[in-house]
């Protein structure tokens, strides 16, 4: 059974939950869940068997939620929509701040009395811990459940997620700071308790994340693959955008599939893409080489001496990936074009077929500086992604894959 590390993040902890019910639908087991912040506090809700209401929570999330403000005068600052009214209505907000020191979260106690179980958590007889600082004694604390006093978790669990702008007051007459001032990831705390096989879901939030060494251990590292929004961004639709995104992040992990923004699932048969690329005719061979501005030469010998390289190159991508690889990222990036859906599973036919009768028109038009870059045997470097556009178009045109 796994340990589970949530790493800090305030809104961006929605991908969490996606995450963990990807991991519940593979069947991959937990025995134990640390966390810092918004870590702690979805792994908390984890461990105690409520993952259906904390997905509810997230689901419904409001900035007034977690601080005492109100919804729709958030929303207008965010987006800049200030008539007069509002601005007196910030102005007075300012001074209620300075004024309290700091944001009132009465709404984030009461969220934690109403969906914390602290009975739960005790007797689920899985490991649980957190992170948070403790001011008054200048020093981190790094706690499991089983130090925490009885009856006192849900003022840990604030503790940990304690931040500078709320309003300052003390926590059973002592000052706390956010556990992401000093740990944001903290996975030794399970190889302490000598857990080897771990599961470690980042956030990628601002704070302190010591550096990953996991020496002899069955350790999977999941990450968003696209924006998660910002710490501060409570807002529902973000939210279940996150859940999305985390729930196919955590399928490709478990799953081994392919892609960097899509989800492909791996040929058992490598050489199906050799043959991909042996299926390409000779006179898009020849396109693509003036179109990368490569020599002209036998256009086997091209393919895979300069051709392949290049795309490499113009997909930022390592020499030393197979041919799965990069035929699969050079799709996505046309399937990114096209506006393709990219939360689904996909066979490497299925995304081809998506993408093969919508061939997108690249930019012609070109300006001073690129008509003279066209008249010199360089790759235009500013036009990039029209460059693996038209790549994209030939080696995945319908002549080819006949």
């Amino acid at each position: 059974m796994y340990g589970l590390v949530l790493e800090g993040g305030g809104a961006k902890g929605s991908y969490h939950i996606g995450v963990y019910k990807a991991l519940m639908d593979e069947g991959v087991r937990i025995r134990g869940v640390v966390g810092t912040s918004i870590g702690a506090l979805n792994g908390a809700m984890i461990v105690q068997g409520d993952y259906d209401k904390c997905y509810e929570l997230w689901n419904k999330i409001t900035y007034s939620m977690v601080v005492d403000v109100e919804d729709d005068e958030i929303e207008k600052i965010i987006q800049l929509k200030l008539a007069r009214d509002d601005l007196r209505f910030v102005k007075e907000k300012i001074k209620e701040f300075i004024g309290h020191k700091g944001f009132d979260i009465t709404p984030l106690k009461r969220l934690l009395d109403e969906y914390i179980d602290e009975e739960k958590i005790r007797s689920s007889g899985m490991d649980f811990g957190m992170v948070t600082v403790n001011l008054s004694e200048f020093k981190p604390l790094y706690m499991f459940i089983e130090d925490i006093p009885e009856g006192e978790l849900t003022q840990y669990l604030l503790a940990s997620a304690y931040l500078p702008f709320f309003k300052a007051e003390k926590l059973g007459g002592k000052r706390y700071l956010d556990g992401g001032f000093y740990d944001n990831l903290p996975y030794r705390m399970l190889l302490k308790k000598g857990y080897k096989d771990i599961i470690l879901i980042r956030t990628h939030a601002k704070g302190i994340t010591r550096r990953l060494v996991l020496p002899n251990t069955n350790s999977i590292l999941i990450s968003p693959s696209g924006d998660i929004g910002k710490s501060i961004e409570y807002d529902r639709n973000r939210a279940r955008e996150n859940i999305k995104m985390g729930y196919y992040d955590g399928l490709k992990a478990i799953r081994g599939l392919k892609g960097q923004s899509y989800y492909v699932i791996p040929k058992e048969n490598k050489d199906y893409y050799l043959d991909f690329l042996l299926n390409i005719k000779e006179v898009d061979i020849i396109k693509l080489q003036r179109i990368l501005k490569l020599p002209q030469a036998p256009y086997r010998r091209s393919l895979f001496e300069d051709i392949i390289p290049k795309i490499c190159s113009l997909l930022s991508i390592d020499k030393d990936y197979d041919y799965e690889d990069i035929l699969i990222y050079l799709l996505e990036k046309k399937a990114e074009k096209c506006k393709i859906d990219r939360f689904k599973i996909f066979t490497f036919e299925e995304l081809l077929s998506e993408v093969m009768d919508k061939r997108i028109p690249c930019n012609k038009e070109l300006g001073p500086f690129n008509r003279l870059i066209e008249k010199v045997d360089i790759l235009p470097i500013f036009n990039k992604d029209e460059t693996i556009l038209e790549v994209a178009n030939i080696i995945f045109g319908n002549d080819n894959q006949n």
